[in-house]
């Protein structure tokens, strides 16, 4: 009758990782810690096997990279897959020794 439940509705959590690991990602590819604009661009121009996107889910300007950037340890909602897979296990981790 009605649709299945969806993960969220299962009871799963949503996956959470601090903004320093995004950080750390840009940081890998331009091979220095990121200026706030080094941030905002390498966020804004990501490139996979679908297209083109935008790391927070829309362009970020180099005062929001600012932000970001002196807070490494907030955690932000992000979709599972691969490029975070390492993120979740540390985020996971941490949140267990916290408790």
């Amino acid at each position: 009758m009605g649709e299945p439940p969806t993960a969220m509705a299962a009871g799963a959590q949503p996956l959470r990782i601090m903004l320093g690991f995004v950080v750390r990602q840009c940081a890998r590819v331009v091979g220095h810690a990121p200026s706030p604009e080094e941030l905002a661009a390498w966020a804004n121009e990501q490139r996979d096997e679908r297209g083109c996107y935008a790391i927070f889910g829309r362009a970020i300007t180099a005062d929001e990279a600012r932000v970001i950037l002196r807070h490494p340890s907030r955690l932000v909602t992000v979709r599972p897959g691969p490029r975070w897979a390492f993120a979740a296990a540390a985020s996971t981790q941490a949140a267990v020794a916290g408790r």
